[in-house]
């Protein structure tokens, strides 16, 4: 199982400004079998600097799971809308659960 952290970044800083983008585009993830664990809004003043306008954390099973992913012709034909609505993306990948 892979795990992604993603920081999202609105390019205008309008709130929900890139809601619909990432519904359309978590349905695609979730027909490459990932998953939403959580998404939420930082809370204001948790952070000095660039703050995320949203982090995610999504599942998915493997490499090759998210590869197919980032290659679907539905994705990358919406690569317009995204850099509408995106000033910044930052993924975390792991593969590895830190127990405590």
């Amino acid at each position: 199982m892979l795990y992604l952290t993603v920081h999202l970044y609105g390019r205008n800083g309008i709130p929900g400004e890139f809601r619909e983008y990432e519904r359309k585009a978590l349905d695609i993830f979730k027909r490459h079998g990932g998953a939403v664990v959580v998404a939420y809004k930082p809370a204001p003043g948790s952070r000095t600097g660039d703050v995320p306008d949203e982090i995610q954390v999504l599942r998915i099973k493997d490499k090759t799971a998210l590869d197919g992913f980032m290659g679907d012709p539905d994705r990358v034909g919406m690569a317009a809308e995204r850099e509408s609505v995106l000033r910044r993306t930052e993924v975390f990948l792991s593969g590895e659960i830190v127990e405590y």
